[in-house]
């Protein structure tokens, strides 16, 4: 039997760790401290482990108002 996940299901919330660990990551990357997170602050956290496609890619899925940035808002959405 197939079952197909209903679209109107809510995302899982995250618990407060999650939560509280999800804002120390994004405080970490955030190396200008302008509480959004910038492709350069990527390429510097991952020291070349990331290719320029997957750091695209990473854009494509988390940015979500498409200001070029990814707010703390929009990374906890992501994960």
């Amino acid at each position: 039997m197939v079952t197909y996940k209903s679209e109107a299901e809510e995302p899982k919330k995250a618990t407060v760790q999650e939560a509280e660990e999800f804002q120390q990551d994004f405080l970490d990357f955030d190396l200008n401290k302008d509480q959004q997170i910038d492709a350069q602050e990527v390429r510097t956290q991952f020291k070349g482990e990331l290719d320029s496609k997957e750091l695209h890619q990473f854009f494509i899925d988390v940015d979500q108002d498409l200001s070029g940035t990814i707010s703390l808002q929009e990374r906890q959405r992501y994960s």
